[in-house]
């Protein structure tokens, strides 16, 4: 029996992931959190096999998501980290599977992805989930920014401000800005108004394509169950990815 921690700030995620759990065999929920810090002592106190986790949870005593799951992985690394996200940016969904997570799952996919994503887990391959391949794909850009510009810019599109950003990662609203600013150079953005446009999908691609600096290691094809190598076609879906700006 395979036991599973569940942390999400949403509690229609957490009832419904635990309604798909309750009725899988060799799967349990050991314990649920509502926030990264509830997380954390959950954590101590539960033993578990696998974390699905949230990567935009409330948080005091973490400073940002990228932090979360490097803890996580430092601390904890016999346990299987699973992300489930919201979050439609290519950006941040790079950097959370550059991360070293065994699974990555978009709140697009079936539920039943949860179940694939732990079996790939199990066979210590990490498991894409089909909607964050293809948002991807279709999203693909040149030079990749770094974590901690990632951060800031996933925290501008949720709407913090540059004084808030700057309070919660703790540094000052200078570096803040110069950190989106390299961000968007980097994703080829001159100014806000292009990257309302890339979110929305409207910026054209640069020839590079973003998966194809994905860490090249074994992982499951979401959509055929088999083990492949992550390159440009093993990624490809023909439809174009749900557009929203949301975490």
């Amino acid at each position: 029996m395979r036991k599973i921690i569940l942390a999400d700030d949403r509690p229609v995620i957490i009832n419904g992931v635990r309604a798909y759990v309750d009725l899988a065999p060799n799967l349990s929920i050991a314990a649920t959190a509502t926030s990264t810090d509830e997380l954390l002592g959950r954590l101590k106190d539960t033993k578990c096999d696998v974390l699905i986790t949230d990567f935009a949870m409330s948080m005091r005593r973490m400073c940002d998501g990228f932090t979360l799951l490097s803890y996580v992985k430092r601390n904890y690394p016999d346990l299987r980290l699973i992300v489930l996200t919201m979050n439609v940016m290519p950006v941040v969904l790079y950097q959370i599977i550059k991360s070293g997570v065994n699974g990555l799952l978009h709140l697009y996919d079936d539920l039943g992805e949860i179940g694939r994503a732990i079996q790939g887990c199990s066979r210590n391959l990490r498991y894409i989930g089909p909607s964050v391949r293809q948002i991807l794909r279709a999203n693909p850009l040149g030079r990749v920014p770094s974590p901690r510009e990632t951060e800031v810019l996933r925290m501008y599109v949720d709407g913090y401000s540059a004084i808030e950003i700057a309070a919660r990662l703790n540094k000052s609203v200078k570096t803040v800005g110069l950190q989106k600013a390299s961000a968007m150079r980097k994703m080829g953005l001159a100014n806000d108004i292009e990257l309302g446009r890339y979110l929305c999908g409207g910026i054209d691609p640069l020839e590079a394509c973003l998966i194809d600096d994905v860490p090249k290691r074994d992982f499951v094809a979401a959509d055929a169950g088999k083990i492949v190598k992550p390159s440009a076609k093993s990624l490809y879906l023909k439809e174009s990815p749900h557009k929203r700006r949301i975490r």
